[in-house]
């Protein structure tokens, strides 16, 4: 059983509470004690100096010690004091006794005072003895009283401790209580808030006073937890929304076309492969588009991977461009190169293959017939910078970062690309998963650049010595309609 917060709040509480009275009521006992001790051996020793006075002046009139403590007793009747006057030889002279027994006197041998505390019959004593010199001999001056008071005084502060010390733990437990509660109030109202919030639906949010203590940091940091889950489910179901739309356009078109061939019980040949041609079609988009689904999930899942090992981007570059000059020049297209050489960097080649890929299959697609596409690297701020720019229409500029999301196709380019919108997401999510970046830094009527930023572990200077490996310092690379061959011209 879990014992409520307010309720071991309380506990605590009380149970140090208890601690520190018991230590304050023991403290204020041994001070107590020893602050009265010390008064009333004060008043003892007052009152022995001035019977020793008083017997002195007595000695000088009268010179006879049995004359002058018999006057100094009668001007000393104090009640609850005993007051004793002793010859040389310790007998008494004069006494005024108060029920202290006078066969009980302590023998105060070599010292010339002392102060001490005497049992009789369980009563205790407090006794102050002092010998003094006059020229009529010596004397002894004895005063004791009893401790009673002092007994009585240790008593009746023990008796307000035992009751004063339960009484202020049990209004401290109530109002330890009384404020648990009100501290916990707004945490369990925002604990009923939460659970009237209906499954499925993260629009409600919790309420309360914004205040800035602890329970208001919660509620912020609560909320701003709804929000994250609410834009993760809106952003999932947009996602599915999506893709089904998207994976939905190939099936169909797949089904259709085996249906229309299939409903007929004879076809010629050529209408079979008529057919055939459009389901592979079809297939081979569905496959491309769960493939990218799929590279998509696992980066938001976090289990991709990746894989970098240090490789030479330039020759990365160098090979996408070869295969995607074959597309550039079935679609009409130039396709011009300069790579910068010697750029080394710790990337997982796969992923920048892709990325580069997707990049140029993007500006070939955007790109009317007899135009250009460049491809670029260069070394800067110690990153390498993958240029891809193309002479297309375009992009709005209410649309640069739109296109960046999935599923995202503008209007004017959606019958004639048939992608399915998740080529730039993908190559922004490599560009991120390296801490690099990807953005769309120019874009009019006379196209669009893309710049890809990854950072470098070495960029390799070309030198005069002959390495091993083939170098040259820049290429520049072009595929023309009438000639797709790869050319290079090198320095």
């Amino acid at each position: 059983m879990t014992i409520p917060i307010r309720a071991r709040l309380t506990v605590w509480y009380v149970a140090v509470l208890a601690l520190v009275l018991i230590a304050f009521g023991a403290g204020v006992l041994v001070l107590q004690a020893r602050f009265s001790r010390s008064q009333f051996d004060e008043e003892l020793t007052t009152l022995a100096t001035t019977v020793s006075s008083a017997l002195r002046a007595e000695l000088a009139e009268s010179h006879e010690l049995a004359r002058a403590a018999s006057e100094t007793r009668e001007d000393f009747n104090l009640p609850n004091r005993t007051i004793a006057i002793l010859d040389g030889d310790g007998r008494v002279v004069a006494a005024h006794w108060r029920g202290f027994r006078p066969p009980n006197l302590p023998a105060l041998g070599a010292r010339p005072m002392m102060t001490a505390t005497v049992l009789q019959d369980a009563l205790r004593w407090r006794v102050r003895m002092q010998r003094e010199q006059s020229e009529d001999g010596p004397f002894t001056v004895f005063v004791a009283a009893s401790e009673n008071p002092l007994t009585r005084e240790q008593r009746l502060l023990v008796k307000a401790l035992l009751v004063g010390a339960p009484v202020a733990l049990i209004f401290s437990a109530v109002v330890c209580w009384w404020a648990a509660s009100q501290a916990l109030r707004p945490v369990t109202d925002m604990s009923e808030q939460a659970e009237r919030i209906p499954a499925g639906s993260l629009d409600v949010r919790l309420s309360g006073r914004d205040a800035n203590d602890e329970v208001g940091q919660l509620r912020r940091a609560f909320n701003r937890l709804l929000d994250r889950l609410a834009a993760g489910l809106a952003t999932q179901r947009q996602f599915m929304a999506d893709a089904s739309h998207e994976l939905r356009t190939p099936v169909c078109a797949a089904r259709a076309a085996a249906e229309v061939t299939l409903s007929r019980p004879h076809r010629d040949e050529e209408e079979y492969r008529d057919a055939l041609d459009i389901v592979a079609a079809q297939t081979r988009r569905l496959a491309r588009m769960v493939d990218d689904m799929l590279v998509l999930a696992r980066a938001d899942a976090g289990g991709y991977r990746l894989r970098p090992s240090d490789c030479f981007v330039d020759e990365v570059l160098a090979e996408c461009a070869a295969a995607a000059g074959v597309l550039a020049s079935v679609e009409g297209i130039a396709l011009e190169t300069s790579i910068q050489h010697g750029v080394e960097s710790a990337v997982d080649e796969a992923l920048v293959r892709q990325l580069v890929l997707n990049l140029l299959e993007n500006a070939v697609k955007h790109t009317p017939a007899g135009g250009r596409v460049c491809l670029s690297l260069r070394v800067a701020a110690g990153c390498a910078e993958i240029v891809v720019s193309d002479t297309g229409r375009g992009i709005a500029a209410e649309e640069r970062e739109r296109i960046f999301e999935r599923f995202v196709r503008l209007d004017a380019a959606r019958d004639a690309t048939g992608g399915a919108g998740l080529g730039l997401p993908i190559a922004r999510w490599i560009a991120e998963a390296h801490h690099g970046t990807l953005t769309l830094e120019e874009s009019g009527p006379s196209g669009s650049t893309f710049v890809a930023r990854l950072p470098l572990t070495a960029a390799i200077a070309e030198t005069n010595a002959a390495p091993a490996r083939r170098t040259w310092q820049a290429y520049t690379r072009r595929v023309s309609p009438s000639n797709p061959t790869v050319a290079s011209d090198a320095t």
